[in-house]
């Protein structure tokens, strides 16, 4: 049987079209690509250093944070005293006079702050800590689990069963929900393009469904000892999956995060 020219022509747009919508979609559901630099030196800054640099940012108005992060988390202090000065006096950071200081240093500082003014984690207010209440925390990303057969992939923030749960930035619930390790979790896909996961839930906040939008504070739910937790002691596993599926190390933001929430009105 002979097909018509004519329907011909419109399955071959039709194959275009479909095409088309395809190549659209793979784009749209793209990964964002991210410099290899940005998380390692995000992840790399103590926290005792975040917040030495918003204590002296409290002192002097004048200077920006996320300049006097980043010229402190790269200089060696002999160094980079006399910028520091300089931003006290007004001086802009585009303007600064680097004196001696090697452009290959430069180049780094102002890499640096082109990261912290783009990924703000540390700048005030942008996001919550997720435990209300007392709680207590330790840097254990990449302990043991299992006897060594997987890895620790975020942080755990203990406290009593019962203690809120809220979201620590703006997002969409992606997953609600029972899984076999995580227990009672929740999935928030942040407006950053992060997967934050809050596993070991008493209970998920009965007015949570897949799709809806949260904003930074709002209750996810409650602390507890659900999936794997059910013989530790009750406490929230916290992690950051990055877009292109890395998860990173929670621990340095979530001290930060903690100190801005009890010095928000100091």
């Amino acid at each position: 049987m002979k097909i018509p020219s004519k329907l011909k022509r419109i399955l071959a747009q039709l194959g275009l079209l479909i095409i088309a919508a395809l190549i659209a979609w793979q784009e749209l559901h793209r990964p964002p690509t991210i410099p290899s630099d940005v998380y390692p030196y995000l992840t790399s800054l103590s926290p005792a250093l975040v917040k030495q640099c918003i204590n002296e940012n409290r002192t002097s108005p004048t200077i920006v944070l996320e300049e006097l992060l980043a010229i402190r988390s790269t200089l060696p202090e002999g160094e980079g005293l006399p910028l520091i000065d300089q931003l006290k006096g007004s001086v802009p950071f585009s303007d600064l006079d680097w004196g001696a200081i090697p452009q290959k240093n430069q180049k780094i500082v102002q890499r640096h702050w082109e990261i912290l003014r783009k990924y703000t984690y540390y700048q005030p207010g942008k996001y919550r800590f997720p435990v209300i209440g007392k709680t207590w925390f330790e840097d254990s990303f990449g302990a043991d689990r299992e006897g060594g057969k997987r890895r620790h992939e975020g942080t755990d923030l203990f406290s009593k069963e019962g203690t809120p749960i809220v979201s620590i930035c703006r997002g969409r619930v992606e997953q609600l929900g029972w899984n076999r390790l995580g227990g009672e979790r929740v999935g928030i896909r942040g407006d950053d393009g992060n997967y934050y996961y809050y596993a070991h839930l008493q209970y998920i906040s009965p007015a949570l469904v897949k799709g809806q939008q949260v904003q930074a504070g709002d209750p996810l739910g409650t602390m507890g000892h659900t999936g794997d937790a059910l013989t530790t002691p009750d406490h929230l596993h916290f992690g950051i999956e990055l877009p292109n599926g890395q998860w990173i190390n929670p621990y340095p933001f979530l001290a930060v995060w903690q100190y801005w929430g009890e010095h928000r009105d100091a």
